[in-house]
C-alpha cells in the first residue's frame, strides 16, 4: 500500500461536533473518521456491513484511544434502511455530513430488492434521501457542513433526468461515472437552494483522485479509465489517508468555500494536495442539476422542503 505522502490537512478544533460518515470502514471513509475523530469531534461510522463496521471502530480507537466514535448500521442501497437510520437519530444535531459510502458498478445492470439500479441507489439516491431526512438536525448547527464524494469520473459521466437508472445503455463505467456525477450536481442544487431559502448550509462536493482503496479498478475503458491505470503503474497511487485530504479539507478547514469543488491539485489531477478543481460540465449546468433534483426527489420521495 502507497505509504502517507502529504502533510495532514490542518483543521481547527471540532469539539462539542458531531460528525456523521458514511462508508466509513475502510478507504476514504475511514481516514476521514479517523481526522475529525482526531480533531475533536464525536465520529458517527455509518455501516452497512457489522463485523467490518467492528473491526473499523476497533482500529479507530487503538488509534485514538480518547477519541469518540460509533458505529450505527446504514446500508445506502435502501431506503428504507436511510430511513430507520434517520429515525433513529431522531432530532438529535447533526454539525457535519459526509456522504461518503459507494460501491463500484457491477458488470450487468442489477436492481435493488426496492428496485432501483444498484450503483445509482447505493452511491447517490441514498445519500440524496439522508441529506433530506437529516436537514432539520443539520440545521441545528451553527455552520453545518455538508460533504458529497465525487470522483474523477464524474467528469466522463453524461446524467439523462429521464433515464437515471440506465434502463437503456446501461455499462459498468457509464452507471459508476453517472452516480458520481450526480453527487458533484446534487451539491451544485444543494448549495443553491441552501443560499436561496436561507438554510444556512455549507455544501461542497469533492473527490480522491487516485487513491489505494476497495473502490479503484471500476470495470470500463476510457481515457480517465486508462489514465488512472497508467498512474498506477506509474505508482502515483495515493494513500487513503492522502486521498482523504479533500473530504478531511471540506468538512473541516475554515478555508472551504461553500458551493466549490475540491480534489487533488497535484499530477494529472489525481495526486496531491487539496485545492479546487474543475467543476464537470453538467454540473456548470444549472437546469440540468435542477431537474436532477426533481427526478431524485420522485425517485425517493426525499422531504426537502418547497
Amino acid at each position: 500500500m502507497p505509504r502517507d505522502r502529504l502533510t495532514p490537512v490542518p483543521i481547527p478544533s471540532r469539539r462539542g461536533r458531531t460528525a456523521i460518515v458514511t462508508g466509513a470502514t475502510s478507504g476514504i471513509g475511514f481516514a476521514t473518521a479517523q481526522a475529525l475523530g482526531r480533531a475533536g469531534a464525536s465520529v458517527v461510522c455509518a455501516v452497512r456491513d457489522p463485523e467490518r463496521g467492528a473491526a473499523a471502530l476497533a482500529r479507530l480507537r487503538a488509534g485514538d484511544p480518547a477519541g469518540d466514535y460509533r458505529t450505527e448500521p446504514l446500508d445506502t442501497s435502501s431506503q428504507a434502511s436511510v430511513r430507520a437510520f434517520a429515525a433513529r437519530w431522531g432530532d438529535a444535531r447533526v454539525d457535519i455530513l459526509v456522504n461518503n459510502a459507494g460501491i463500484g458498478a457491477p458488470r450487468h445492470r442489477t436492481l435493488t430488492p426496492e428496485g432501483h439500479e444498484l450503483t445509482l441507489a447505493t452511491n447517490y439516491l441514498g445519500h440524496f434521501l439522508l441529506t433530506a431526512l437529516l436537514l432539520d438536525n443539520l440545521r441545528l448547527s451553527s455552520r453545518p457542513r455538508i460533504v458529497l464524494l465525487g470522483s474523477p469520473m464524474a467528469l466522463v459521466g453524461r446524467l439523462d433526468a429521464a433515464d437515471l437508472e440506465l434502463e437503456h445503455g446501461y455499462s459498468p463505467r457509464r452507471a459508476y461515472a453517472n452516480s458520481k456525477l450526480a453527487m458533484v450536481m446534487f451539491a451544485r442544487e444543494l448549495q443553491r437552494r441552501s443560499a436561496a431559502a436561507e438554510w444556512g448550509l455549507n455544501v461542497h462536493a469533492v473527490h480522491p483522485g487516485y487513491a489505494a482503496t476497495r473502490m479503484t479498478g471500476v470495470d470500463g475503458r476510457g481515457p480517465l479509465r486508462i489514465g488512472l491505470a497508467i498512474a498506477g503503474s506509474l505508482r502515483l497511487a495515493q494513500s487513503a489517508a492522502d486521498g482523504a485530504q479533500p473530504a478531511v479539507f471540506a468538512a473541516g478547514s475554515r478555508q472551504a468555500v461553500a458551493g466549490a469543488y475540491y480534489g487533488p491539485v497535484g499530477r494529472f489531477g489525481l495526486t496531491g494536495p487539496p485545492g479546487r478543481v474543475r467543476l464537470p460540465k453538467q454540473a456548470r449546468d444549472a437546469e440540468a442539476c435542477a431537474a436532477l433534483w426533481r427526478a431524485s426527489v420522485t425517485l425517493t420521495g426525499a422531504p426537502f422542503p418547497g
